[in-house]
């Protein structure tokens, strides 16, 4: 059964498929789900003007309305079946509807004509408010497995996220994993009360956990989970850790307030309820992006990357508690993490750098960051800069080759760092590299050219501040290797530039073996699959402006998500699904070669064929992934 969302528009090429799906709402965010559900569905949440929807893509289909129906019956018509004489009035008037789907044995060939995956549910979240951004549970925590991670085996069946809403809230969901059925979305009470649907009612099974404490909408969000400690000598029990011994989220979010501030949440994961932050964090600039560590490992666990605006990216560990107090303050004083590291990144040089982007900072400043996420499990940070320079620093010595980290086998401590371990460049283009010079001051007329609209907002790449905008995507993919059975898939967006990185341990081996650990890398004398960089072309968002990316991960792959304004799209690359081969009619056998030549030679339809495809030879050499 298909869902809601129309049939997608199809391109394609050689090497990709790529599927733009147009929906009826203004989408701010979308995340794709690190695990599948029950029927193999891959799942992608995304944030509009009234909440959140959510998609089951792929997967074995449900079963029809007979054959459901059919196994029902068999209740009161099967031999050998129990048959309750109780009266219906002895029955309670309603109960609480369950959703118990039923899916076919088997995923069904793809059709010729649709060689894809279709859309087999949908859910709206209704929240009466926009949904501007959303975040995940970490790969690593939905697929760890042993002792630490028994309280999270009922959300290994659900789906949780944290969505920021223009309201000034945070909500904390969880949902099934499975998709509802048909009969589940038709229920007739729906149909008297819509407002039963809304999130928060417990129809689809959902919980809705609303956090307050912000005075502006949050701009970052990020979700955890803290486990419980269990302390090394039993005879000195911890007492703090002792207090809960049930796993709990850890929920961070940024928003602008003052120079920028970041309220740390505690939720219980046994029973959730609506909460006020536990830490208040004020920055001294403004954030980019923050971003929970994803390791497992305990002195990890609680570490907090912040990148600001200014050139730095910041850990902060919300459980190194110190106790801080304002001068002449009458209130006891409060209990704050602790800041361990602050890495800096490189300067603008005039002589040396090509000339700096429009919006980035001119001179011999910092360069200013345009996002940055942990990778290698969280023992490194990578960091994407406004000039098109990315760069990784390698806190714990995990990188091919080195024998150490920057600070050390001793962990993160109080310190500052700017060595890159490895660094590159995207390229950006000569136009955006070398922007025309400004109009003068005094003309009120702007001539807007083809060349100049993409620079006017809201359609530009641009941000309101001038600078321009991007994102950093890292995805934890499995491998078919049984020595290594995750890997990372790592993809850049600046501005109208799209760079995928396959898999990151083969990329870093490759230059490291070839420049050092600490030398830049060049990504085009790579020969080893999966160790160059790739570039992302021919992505067609039909004039929207992309408002992010993300990751669909698949066995030794993914596949790329990208956002409009009024739709996303899936690119997908690598081994395409069996589809039903056509059977070729009869009479249609000129089309195809003659089997008496040996050449190869063409009929006049083929002929023609090839003249079409000549004549429109720009746009069919134009592919998706192009080094």
């Amino acid at each position: 059964m298909a869902g809601t969302l129309p049939s997608p528009r199809v391109r394609k090429n050689l090497q990709n498929t790529q599927l733009s799906y147009e929906v009826p709402h203004r989408i701010h965010t979308a995340k794709a789900y690190p695990l599948k559900s029950e029927n193999g569905s891959s799942i992608i949440l995304y944030g509009h003007e009234n909440g959140v929807r959510v998609v089951w893509r792929g997967g074995r289909p449900f079963k029809d309305a007979s054959q459901t129906s059919t196994a029902s019956q068999k209740t009161n018509g099967a031999e050998g079946a129990i048959i309750s004489l109780e009266s219906d009035d002895d029955e309670p008037a309603s109960k609480a509807f369950q959703n118990k789907p039923e899916f076919k044995e088997e995923e069904e060939e793809l059709d010729v004509t649709k060689p894809y995956p279709e859309i087999l549910q949908t859910l709206d979240l209704h929240f009466g408010t926009d949904v501007l951004h959303l975040a995940v549970l970490p790969t690593p925590l939905l697929q760890a497995d042993g002792s630490s991670s028994r309280s999270l085996q009922k959300f290994k069946q659900k789906v949780v996220f944290t969505a920021a809403c223009a309201d000034n809230t945070i909500r904390l969901v969880t949902l099934p994993l499975t998709p509802p059925s048909p009969a589940s979305k038709s229920r007739s009470e729906f149909r008297s009360d819509f407002t039963k649907a809304f999130a928060g009612k417990g129809s689809w099974g959902e919980t809705v956990t609303t956090l307050f404490g912000q005075q502006k909408p949050s701009q970052a969000v990020s979700i955890t989970i803290e486990f419980p400690t269990t302390p090394s000598d039993p005879s000195k029990p911890d007492s703090k850790s002792s207090k809960s011994e049930d796993a709990q989220f850890i929920i961070a979010s940024y928003s602008a307030e003052a120079m920028g501030l970041v309220l740390l949440f505690k939720i219980s994961t046994k029973s959730p309820s609506d909460s006020q932050p536990f830490q208040r964090v004020y920055l001294a600039s403004p954030a980019k992006s923050i971003a929970f560590n994803p390791s497992l490992a305990i002195q990890r666990s609680s570490h907090l990357l912040v990148a600001d605006t200014k050139g730095a990216c910041r850990i902060y560990d919300y459980k190194r508690l110190t106790k801080v107090s304002e001068e002449g303050s009458e209130f006891p004083a409060a209990e704050q993490g602790t800041w361990l590291l602050s890495l800096f990144t490189g300067f603008h040089s005039s002589k040396n750098d090509a000339a700096p982007l429009a919006g980035a900072h001119n001179g011999y400043g910092r360069k200013s960051i345009v996002d940055a996420q942990w990778v290698a499990g969280g023992q490194a940070i990578i960091v994407l800069l406004q000039d098109g320079e990315w760069a990784i620093w390698d806190i714990e010595g995990v990188g091919p080759g080195a024998s150490q980290g920057l600070l050390g086998r001793a962990g993160v401590k109080a310190g500052s760092m700017s060595e890159y371990s490895l660094a590159g460049y995207l390229d950006i283009g000569v136009k955006a590299r070398h922007p025309a010079p400004a109009q003068n001051p005094g003309s009120k007329f702007a001539p807007m050219t083809p060349s100049t609209r993409k620079s006017v907002e809201p359609f530009g790449g641009r941000g309101s501040n001038g600078q321009l905008q991007g994102q950093i995507s890292v995805s934890q993919i499995p491998t078919s290797s049984s020595s290594t059975p995750f890997d990372e898939s790592i993809v850049f967006r600046l501005d109208e530039t799209y760079m995928h990185i396959p898999s990151l341990a083969k990329y870093w081996a490759a230059n490291s073996r070839r420049g050092g650990s600490k030398g830049s890398s060049n990504p085009f004398t790579s020969t080893a699959p999966g160790s160059r960089m790739i570039r992302v072309d021919g992505i067609d968002l039909q004039g929207e402006r992309c408002s992010g990316i993300d990751q669909i991960a698949k066995v030794d792959s993914s596949d790329l998500l990208i956002l409009g304004e009024h739709r996303f799209t899936i690119l997908s690359s690598g081994k395409q699904p069996k589809v039903m081969k056509a059977r070729a009619p009869a009479g249609r056998s000129a089309l195809v070669e003659r089997n008496g030549n040996a050449a190869g030679d063409l009929d006049i339809m083929e002929i023609d064929q090839a003249l079409t495809r000549m004549e429109n030879g720009q746009s069919n050499r134009g592919k998706l992934f192009q080094v």
